[in-house]
């Protein structure tokens, strides 16, 4: 029998591998497809203003710029699956915590260790899922798509937005956070199963000397297309933060909302199957970047103009241009830019960077909101173009590589 190899279990397949952690990426955000459309009307239902609505969303975006590459090293030293759990322990904590705080401080800090136990999360599961990815390729095994794993998150969140109006109609008001609580269990779960049996560690490759990347060149490239896929991600902070509540007051239905929600993962989900199928090397990243951009542009600009049921649902389907493209293009550039031994801190600094480019974006929108209604959404369109700007300067510098 063929000894196993490191990170391997005797006997464990490639494929097991792959439904590992595609049952990981499905069961793991599985609280988010409540927590993004509902998250702000619980805390709208607790009698928190606009202003301090966007307060508690925004500044512990902010705490997540320092401490996701700080969660990210340990996970490079440490293991993965170990930091995946200690974020998801820490956000079921996060959540039974905000069940019993009143009053804008104690919410405030509840959120604060919720908004930073799950923007971990997705660099350590993509930081875990490149690491796979790269030991099929380095032993000639049968290949790992991120498309194909990641699609399975955006199934998982679908499920439960489709699900969330019937979850808030049987958790109503401020008790929300009783689902979310409950919904953070199965997050705990993996991550733990991912702790046992999957927890791969970094081991400097001879010549890497611990760097970021292999030279100067990448690292700029990295800088660059970090900056254009946050200011790109930026630019959805006006529909994560206001767009149930704007919905609600509209007059649309639970389910319309749900519905709309689920719109914007299913077409998530679409873009990651083709990109799976069709755009595997980071020869497309700077293509998935720019249609992000362009996409952002175009969603933005038709919101702006406050339309009705029908348009809503229509541009929610953009969602995986402006989102899902976005994603795919910076987590295949990164991925290939990064060393061996800084996987799990090059996909922190780019959830770091994204968390303090949407902390900017969500504390302006609680302003521009205010003055402006939905047109405040023309500033979330500016905020993608300059993206846009970002991923032509990252194309130009890619193909200035050395070989």
């Amino acid at each position: 029998m063929t000894p196993a190899k490191h990170g391997e279990l005797p006997g464990e397949s490639r494929d097991q591998t792959a439904v590992q952690l595609s049952i990981i990426a499905a069961l793991l955000f599985l609280p988010l497809g409540l927590h993004l459309p509902y998250f702000p009307v619980w805390l709208s239902a607790r009698g928190l203003s606009d202003a301090e609505i966007a307060a508690a969303l925004a500044t512990p975006m902010v705490l997540r710029v320092i401490a996701t590459p700080l969660i990210a090293a340990f996970a490079d030293r440490r293991g993965i699956g170990v930091a995946l759990a200690a974020c998801a322990v820490s956000l079921f904590a996060g959540y039974c915590g905000l069940r019993f705080a009143t009053g804008f401080g104690p919410i405030f800090i509840g959120a604060l260790i919720v908004a930073v136990a799950m923007g971990s999360l997705p660099a350590l599961a993509d930081a875990l899922t490149l690491t796979e990815i790269r030991r099929a390729e380095v032993s000639a095994r049968a290949p790992i798509a991120y498309g194909h794993i990641r699609v399975w998150t955006s199934i998982g969140v679908l499920a439960m937005m489709l699900s969330s109006g019937r979850i808030v109609e049987a958790f109503p008001g401020d008790r929300i956070i009783v689902a979310l609580a409950g919904l953070s269990l199965f997050s705990v779960g993996v991550a733990v199963f991912a702790a046992l049996r999957m927890n791969p560690t970094h081991v400097y490759a001879p010549g890497e000397g611990g760097r970021l990347t292999a030279d100067g060149a990448r690292l700029r490239l990295a800088i660059v297309g970090i900056a254009a896929a946050a200011l790109i991600q930026s630019s959805h902070a006006e529909v994560y933060s206001f767009a149930t509540i704007h919905w609600r007051e509209s007059g649309l239905s639970p389910d319309l909302i749900s519905a709309a929600w689920a719109m914007g993962v299913a077409s998530e989900s679409i873009l990651f199957v083709i990109a799976a199928r069709y755009f595997k090397s980071d020869r497309s990243a700077i293509t998935f970047l720019l249609i992000g951009a362009g996409g952002a542009v175009l969603r933005w600009t038709a919101m702006s103009f406050d339309p009705g049921p029908g348009l809503v649902i229509a541009l929610q389907a953009m969602h995986g241009l402006s989102f899902g493209a976005t994603t795919c293009g910076s987590v295949l550039l990164l991925g290939s830019l990064a060393s061996s031994s800084h996987r799990a801190r090059m996909q922190g600094w780019l959830a770091a960077a994204s968390s303090l480019s949407l902390a900017a974006a969500t504390f302006a929108c609680g302003r521009l909101t205010g003055l402006f209604g939905e047109r405040a959404y023309l500033a979330m369109a500016a905020l993608a173009g300059a993206g846009g700007v970002a991923a032509l300067l990252a194309g130009w510098l890619k193909q200035r590589l050395p070989e």
